[in-house]
């Protein structure tokens, strides 16, 4: 069996010809002759070998001149008039905005030198200290030059800062090294206040907190600390009218692994086919959050896990699956670390010469990463998520099956990528990572593992993925969820999973 996959491949290769994953087990499986396909192919002047392809090419001659005689039938001229029936989603006006001042697309201006690093550090620092500000003590805070001059006070004070260093005694203390514009100094974790060891070990690196404490000794004793953060009372905003938006992420298209069936039976489902018509009818949008295709040179030896080893066509081969969604269904894709855009991030949006097919879509919207949408007046926040790989690692109780636990601290921190170091950031003159209007979903991918909660009022949703595990997961011991479809009513904010893997 093995040898005919080879041959098949081959055989295919040679003629210029690309086969999905489905359809290449069919034609080994069922013994398909390959020079008729390859004539059939030729003939249609098609590269891709899809469904709809295996489909054509299964109907007998004998078939097609049935069904044409019947047609021409001059005895059977009696006209059938059906009624269409009415959708909700084709009769309500769409309402997307893509919030601009979100997205990087075409905004990107750094050389990424030193300048442009300190810049970037003293912009998120500016930014995260402005929304600790909100908060009523913390609005006459003074600067950690202001609490040395004042060192001799017994008052408590506070400060904004960001965390430079953390360490340990030998003696069992805990330290913070911190610093703002105007300095720094060093924060000390009182011992036997297990509150505030929690938050010592939870905090990281480069994040902006709000520090509570008294002087003493030139150290600054810690009595609270506290994050950017949601406010307590945080009220979502809700569409007027039961309109549905679908989540996805991680379509990796071009994979062998890519689950080309099951994302057929979600095209099929959103064209009124199967099961909760109810839900399908009802869904105006669909946001993508990255990773819309495998790549190319993405890990090394990726070549042989890919069925479309073509950049360009593993787009086009998306874009022949989008046109398949219905006209009225608006559809939003953003960027993720596997698309042929910058790897470091903000990441602008996919360029038209690389991803021309979708750009011809007309209810098919290419962003950035991260971007802000606004569907009915409900707000998502967009971000693939490659930063979850350091929150997960570094974060008491995040784990990949759980990733929800993780975009919660995103959440909290109001940042996407509050550690620097583990990750490629562009530093941007604008920072574009740092959440500044609280979203009313906030919709995740990459570790391709679904997951679900609500923090503070915002609905935090992981997607999953379409795409079967890899090696590289059954390595690290990830479990995916794939082919399971949150779908929000921006009514409510209610969320219905539906699995399309059975």
């Amino acid at each position: 069996m093995e040898y005919k996959r080879q041959e098949v491949s081959k055989r295919l290769s040679e003629e210029g010809l690309v086969v999905s994953s489905v359809c290449f087990d069919e034609i080994v499986s069922e013994g398909i002759i390959l020079e008729d396909i390859i004539s059939e192919a030729k003939s249609e002047g098609v590269w891709l070998i899809t469904d709809d392809f295996l489909s054509r090419f299964r109907k007998s001659e004998d078939e097609l001149s049935v069904a044409a005689s019947e047609i021409a039938d001059p005895n059977e001229s009696s006209v059938v008039v059906v009624k269409s029936k009415t959708i909700f989603a084709r009769e309500i006006e769409s309402q997307l905005e893509i919030i601009e001042e979100s997205d990087v697309s075409g905004k990107s201006t750094c050389d990424g030198d030193l300048e442009d690093f300190i810049d970037y550090f003293n912009t998120k620092y500016s930014n995260l200290s402005r929304i600790i500000k909100e908060r009523m003590h913390y609005r006459s805070s003074t600067t950690i030059e202001g609490l040395r001059k004042g060192h001799e006070s017994k008052e408590k004070s506070r400060i904004i800062c960001m965390v430079s260093n953390k360490r340990d005694s030998k003696r069992g203390f805990n330290f913070l090294d911190v610093e703002d514009p105007s300095g720094e100094i060093t924060v000390l974790i009182p011992k036997g206040d297990r509150r505030l060891k929690l938050i010592f070990d939870n905090t990281l690196l480069d994040e902006v907190v709000g520090i509570e404490g008294r002087m003493s000794n030139d150290i600054f004793i810690a009595s609270d600390i506290v994050q950017p953060d949601v406010p307590t009372i945080n009220k979502p905003n809700y569409a007027s009218e039961p309109v549905h938006v679908a989540l996805l992420s991680d379509l990796h298209i071009g994979s062998y692994l890519f689950l080309e069936r099951e994302f057929g039976r979600f095209l099929d489902w959103l064209s009124g086919k199967g099961e909760r018509s109810d839900i399908s009818e009802k869904i105006k949008y669909i946001l993508v959050a990255g990773d819309l295709v495998d790549g190319i040179g993405i890990y090394p030896n990726q070549e042989k896990e890919l069925v479309i080893p073509d950049i360009y066509k593993q787009y086009e081969f998306l874009a022949m699956l989008l046109s398949k969604v219905p006209d009225y269904i608006e559809v939003v894709l953003s960027m993720g670390n596997h698309d042929a855009v910058r790897k470091a991030e903000p990441q602008p949006m996919l360029s038209r010469a690389v991803g021309g097919p979708l750009f011809d879509l007309p209810n098919v919207h290419v962003t950035g990463n991260p971007v802000c949408v606004s569907t009915h007046g409900v707000k998502t926040l967009m971000y693939h998520g490659t930063t979850l790989d350091t929150m997960i690692g570094n974060l008491l109780g995040c784990t990949y099956s759980s990733p929800e636990y993780a975009m919660t601290e995103y959440l909290k921190r109001r940042h996407l990528a509050p550690m620097y170091g583990r990750d490629a950031i562009v530093p941007e003159e604008f920072d574009y990572l740092t959440i500044k209007t609280i979203p009313d979903i906030f919709h995740c991918g990459h570790v391709h593992t679904n997951g679900y909660s609500q923090y503070r009022g915002v609905k935090v949703i992981n997607s999953g993925t379409f795409q079967a595990k890899t090696k590289y997961q059954e390595q690290l011991g990830h479990v995916p969820t794939p082919a399971r479809v949150p779908i929000v009513n921006l009514e409510n904010l209610e969320v219905t999973v539906i699995d399309f893997g059975g």
